[in-house]
């Protein structure tokens, strides 16, 4: 059993290794040229000579000695501009010799791709084991193929071609009119088996086994057989309906329950076992049914609904799980009330019995006087003389009747009176009247009716007095008394001490004295607010001016010399002109020449100079001196100039 073992795991990682190298494997395909005819009618190699001998040494090639033509076929990347040599990168393959100097292929069956082993079919094929990169260049020679000679073939004709192909069956034809030859061909390119896409780098196998179950439509995905699913298609689709949380399959159609589940979907949980009358929502639950308890559900707690054992008559009650007790009506005795006692009242009147219509297998002889199965009716029993559906019943002192609800009497001959139904709505109270059948209803205040059905307006008329308005509300009204008036109807007046009704000169001060009380208070507060804001104001106002003056003092502390430095003690205005403006120079000796003329667009420069401070110890070597040269300027420049002053008595002279 080991080594079996040992070489099915053998196997199978030999069959795993397999797969993964095959879809390793990048792309596959094959180039195809399949030559259909071409024609040489003179029989000429490229350079203009004979492929054999001439006929007897004339101009003319031998008709019977014709070139042995055959074609070879050289595949390369893509070039612009095809260069007949340099290596084959793409690969390259030959026909075997199709023919003298003319021949037709059309008709070989070639449509294929397949062929003769020596390649008579003009068929040429090129394996490809990378993607196809589409574009291509193709370098087609027609040979002359020579016994005498050592080399390959004597070029006939070439043919390059740059050109683009997409995978697929379809051919796509060529022609060349060549100066020696003229040739139809075709090309193709088609992806080997389980190749798609594109470029042929698309990798598919149809497979029905453990690695997956699957076809492979013409783009190159993957199609999962029915019943499977998932991106390799080795997923099971379970039956229709089968829980996805507690069932699985690993076959489709399939439902194969987890632990803990059941039923034909997997969607019924397993109780726990012994459970006998309970259910579960989750695994290994009991829960117990109506009228069941008990760990496994197995005590019975509605003993007696559910077996009723107590006969004739006997009242059951539960006691505990599978327990009960029954409570025998007068006769009877047991854990069931199935056993008869014989005439208990008198034991030896007693005859047993064993007919149906002596039920518990006896019959009693009742002495005179005493009637009843068991002899516990007298004679002196009301038996027949309740009235009204009224009961006898006949203790061991005497007997009485059971009246029904609503009558009452010896022999529940009183019924029901007319007041028993309470009729009197909104709390009237009901009164019977003198023939004992017909009941009157007293009504509340703001009630009418026989009933007490009907809601009186009780402000229709109007009680108020002094013509106030009238409210009413919930069985009674309720006067909007005007000032001075309260009671239900404003009949009376309030408190003497207001208005003329006031008998007493001090009551009347008394209350002057209150209000005035009230007023000044409201006054004293006023004043106090107004205060507060006012003193609030001036601490403002004194702290406003306080600041200012500080401010003041400050700026009128700076020495005039330094508030001129601070400005700027020489200023040098440099202002465009639009038009040629000659300076002014400085004065200077006659003789010397002027200077040569500015550029159209020139420029001004005008010094200013401050006047000189008053009486200053140390002259400030960044002022100016007063006799140096000055040039006016406007008067709007002036004050544009006049702005650049801390001090009010210090102008600039220009």
């Amino acid at each position: 059993m080991g080594r079996r073992r040992d070489a099915l795991s053998l196997f199978l990682f030999f069959v795993f290794c397999c797969s993964v190298w095959t879809q390793d494997v990048g792309a596959a395909g094959v180039f195809e040229l399949q030559i259909r005819h071409f024609q040489n009618p003179h029989g000429h190699l490229q350079s203009g000579k004979c492929c054999d001998l001439r006929a007897g040494g004339g101009q003319r090639c031998s008709a019977r000695d014709q070139c042995d033509t055959f074609f070879h076929a050289c595949l390369k990347e893509y070039q612009a501009r095809v260069i007949p040599t340099g290596a084959c990168t793409f690969g390259s393959d030959s026909t075997g010799v199709l023919g003298g100097n003319s021949q037709s292929l059309r008709n070989r069956g070639n449509d294929g791709g397949g062929g003769g082993e020596d390649g008579t079919n003009g068929h040429i094929a090129i394996p490809f084991k990378f993607a196809w990169p589409k574009s291509f260049s193709l370098v087609l020679e027609a040979l002359d193929y020579d016994n005498d000679t050592s080399e390959p073939g004597q070029l006939i004709e070439r043919v390059l071609l740059s050109s683009m192909l997409n995978p697929g069956e379809q051919w796509q034809k060529f022609h060349h009119h060549g100066r020696v030859l003229t040739l139809e061909y075709r090309l193709r390119f088609r992806c080997d088996a389980n190749y798609y896409g594109p470029f042929c780098n698309k990798f598919c196998r149809a497979r029905d086994d453990f690695f997956g179950h699957f076809s492979c439509d013409p783009s190159g995905f993957k199609v999962c057989m029915e019943g499977w699913t998932g991106p390799e298609c080795k997923e099971a689709v379970c039956r229709q309906g089968c829980h996805q949380a507690h069932g699985s399959c690993t076959v489709p159609g399939e439902c194969k329950c987890h632990y803990g589940w059941t039923g034909p979907f997997c969607d019924q949980c397993e109780t726990f076992p012994g459970c006998v009358y309970g259910s579960c929502t989750e695994p290994w639950q009991c829960v117990c049914d109506v009228n069941w308890g008990g760990l496994l559900c197995n005590k019975d707690l509605n003993y007696c609904g559910t077996h009723q054992p107590c006969k004739n008559g006997g009242t059951c009650t539960n006691t505990e799980p599978n327990e009960y007790q029954c409570e025998c009506q007068e006769g009877f005795r047991g854990r069931n009330c199935d056993i008869g006692e014989c005439c208990p009242r008198f034991p030896g009147s007693c005859l047993q019995q064993t007919s149906v219509s002596a039920p518990g297998g006896f019959r009693c002889l009742c002495p005179p006087g005493w009637t009843g199965r068991t002899c516990q009716l007298g004679n002196s029993s009301c038996q027949g003389l309740c009235l009204n559906g009224g009961r006898c019943e006949d203790p061991q002192s005497g007997s009485r009747c059971s009246c029904p609800p609503g009558f009452s009497g010896k022999f529940c001959q009183s019924g029901p009176g007319p007041c028993d139904s309470a009729p009197c709505l909104h709390g009237g109270q009901c009164t019977v009247e003198q023939d004992g059948r017909t009941a009157a209803c007293n009504c509340p205040t703001g009630r009418s009716g026989l009933l007490c059905e009907v809601t009186l307006d009780l402000c229709d008329p109007n009680p108020c007095q002094q013509g106030v308005q009238c409210h009413s509300a919930e069985g009674r009204y309720i006067c909007a008394c005007p000032d001075g008036f309260y009671g239900n109807e404003c009949a009376s007046l309030k408190s003497p001490c207001i208005g003329q009704h006031c008998p007493g000169k001090r009551k009347t001060v008394c209350a002057v004295s209150d209000t005035t009380h009230g007023g000044l208070s409201f006054y004293m507060i006023l004043v106090g607010v107004l205060a507060l804001v006012m003193v609030c104001g001036c601490a403002a106002c004194a702290f406003t001016f306080s600041h200012l003056h500080r401010k003041r003092r400050k700026q009128q502390s700076v020495p005039p010399e330094e508030g001129i430095n601070n400005q700027r003690e020489f200023v040098t205005l440099i202002r465009n002109v639009d038009r040629a403006v000659p300076l002014v120079p400085p004065a200077a000796p006659a003789a010397q020449p002027p200077a040569p003329a500015p550029a159209p667009r020139c420029y001004e420069e005008i010094e200013l100079t401050l006047p000189p401070s008053p009486a200053p110890s140390h002259p400030s070597p960044a002022l100016k001196p007063a006799h140096a040269p000055k040039l006016d300027i406007s008067n709007r420049e002036r004050e544009k100039l006049n702005r650049f002053h801390y001090t009010d008595n210090q102008e600039l002279e220009v």
